[in-house]
């Protein structure tokens, strides 16, 4: 009997069991690194994701001081409001009223932010109020961290991921299904989060484009 053929995202699936080898995110934890710098502070981590017992351990050797939201699903979910409601400002408010319950905005400021692939899930129309709301949180030395989709294809839904260390991250899906859609771009993140640029990418072979943005 032949195999059963994988979906489009074959690469990409095959990460499930292969971790990304990464490289912007090595060189950020050498740039955090104290012993590299003895006077580096602990950097601060905001973490979008899951808690994940791999990622506890490596941030335990880091020494960071970290947050874990967990508010990706909640972020992901949110939906444009019903066209009915025709005034702006009403519009406006209901977005940034949910934002601002699913991103904690206490007065810790973060030196990276972990956002993983959930930009490639998030409502276009939405994602510049996440911007708003991530800036109340950075300083102006602030990396936010994060994975694009090149295809054209993608998960329903997105992934779990979890550091092995520096250099190695896991990532999984949740489901086989695939839906189509139009990839984000560097030139549509410095459209949609104005604050921040698009400093540094890397194609890795899974497909997935890993980048880093940085305070203007």
């Amino acid at each position: 009997m032949l195999p059963r053929l994988q979906p489009a995202l074959s690469e990409y699936y095959s990460d499930n069991a292969e971790p990304l080898t990464t490289r912007i995110f090595n060189s950020i934890w050498e740039t955090f690194n104290p012993q590299a710098s003895p006077h580096t502070n602990k950097p601060k981590i905001l973490d979008l994701g899951k808690a994940q017992p791999e990622s506890f351990n490596f941030y335990s050797e880091q020494v960071a001081y970290l947050t874990i939201a967990d508010c990706i699903p909640a972020l992901t979910t949110l939906k444009w409001p019903d066209e009915k409601i025709q005034h702006k400002t009403l519009s406006e408010k209901i977005i940034i009223r949910n934002i601002e319950k699913i991103i904690p905005s206490q007065n810790t400021q973060y030196d990276l932010i972990l956002i993983w692939d959930s930009f490639n899930f998030i409502h276009p129309k939405i994602l510049p109020y996440v911007h708003n709301q991530l800036l109340k949180v950075c300083t102006s030395k602030t990396l936010i961290y994060g994975f694009l989709f090149t295809s054209e294809n993608r998960p329903k839904y997105s992934s779990t991921f979890k550091i092995l260390n520096s250099d190695k991250i896991q990532h999984s899906v949740t489901t086989d299904k695939i839906v189509r859609h139009t990839p984000l771009t560097p030139l549509a993140i410095n459209t949609y989060m104005p604050n921040f640029k698009y400093a540094r990418s890397v194609l890795l072979r899974s497909g997935l484009q890993e980048f880093v943005l940085t305070r203007k």
